[in-house]
């Protein structure tokens, strides 16, 4: 004898999840009812679901994105629990960075930003020529969420465009015209230095919405920054670093601030240094005098 279908309000109360939870979860096909009434449109649930929506219900607790439980809800046992032990230390590092960002923020509110560190680091500001170069470049827009997985495709479409420059003047950059967060979506500029400029045409002809252009030589500021440091407000600190450093020089900043790849950020350990976070400098000449 089959069991008896649950209405909405008895599997809420079955599964611990409220009747609206149920009906966006519904609707997202995350955890469909057994049965609808086609001419009152109520939801029927079997007992047997009462597992799976608590899992649901559970992976939402630990902040799970609802695309995500999606995926992990369906995946098998070894491979949710790889799931959910990613999201935990990804979510915790996420913590870690908010709450950096607060105490920024509140010294930023009481004025003490400067006479107060917020990370506890100095940087050393360092100066580079960079050569005339050939580049491949693209912009996009995304928010912070999406920024790694476009980018990381973008690059990896360029990478398959053969050789590039050696040394850091070869690094892959990101340039960041506007702020990347979950309410700004850029734009931002991925480059890769090629060997010349005949090559980036030709694989730019190939490369949808990639372009070839060439790069004039330039002065650069910058400070290396570990992983650690890309994430949350050290990269503000460095910023704020940067400008005063150009200013004192009698300089001025003519881009915006970019990253320059010098390390692989999908395996590199949270001490090591990753990038540079750099500006593009041009000095400031005092105007002749007319006696002179």
């Amino acid at each position: 004898m089959a069991a008896r279908l649950l209405t909405i309000g008895e599997f809420s109360a079955a599964c611990r999840l409220s009747p609206k939870a149920l009906r966006l979860y519904d609707r997202l096909g995350l955890l469909r009812p057994a049965q609808v009434d086609a001419a009152t449109g109520y939801r029927w649930y079997a007992p047997t679901q009462v597992a799976r929506a608590r899992t649901v219900g559970l992976l939402r607790r630990l902040e799970m994105p609802l695309a995500l439980i999606a995926e992990v809800i369906d995946q098998t046992p070894r491979q949710a629990v790889a799931s959910i032990r990613s999201h935990a230390v990804t979510d915790a590092r996420a913590a870690s960075e908010r709450a950096e960002l607060a105490r920024y923020l509140c010294l930023l509110i009481d004025d003490q930003k400067e006479s107060v560190s917020m990370t506890n680091q100095t940087f050393e500001v360092q100066q580079r020529a960079v050569p005339e170069r050939a580049v491949l470049s693209a912009v996009r827009r995304a928010h912070i969420d999406e920024l790694g997985p476009t980018l990381g495709a973008l690059l990896g479409a360029m990478s398959s465009a053969g050789p590039g420059l050696t040394g850091v003047d070869g690094c892959p950059y990101v340039v960041y015209y506007a702020e990347v967060s979950h309410d700004s979506d850029g734009p931002v500029e991925m480059v890769r230095p090629m060997g010349d400029l005949a090559m980036a045409q030709r694989q730019s002809a190939l490369l949808d919405d990639v372009q070839a252009r060439v790069e004039p030589a330039h002065e650069e500021a910058f400070v290396a920054l570990t992983m650690a440091q890309t994430r949350g407000s050290a990269t503000m600190d460095a910023l704020d670093v940067l400008e005063e450093f150009v200013v004192s020089k009698g300089a001025t900043v003519t881009s915006p601030p970019r990253q320059i790849m010098i390390a692989d950020w999908r395996t590199a350990g949270p001490d090591e240094l990753t990038c540079h976070l750099a500006v593009t400098v041009r000095s400031v000449r005092p105007t002749p005098s007319p006696l002179s």
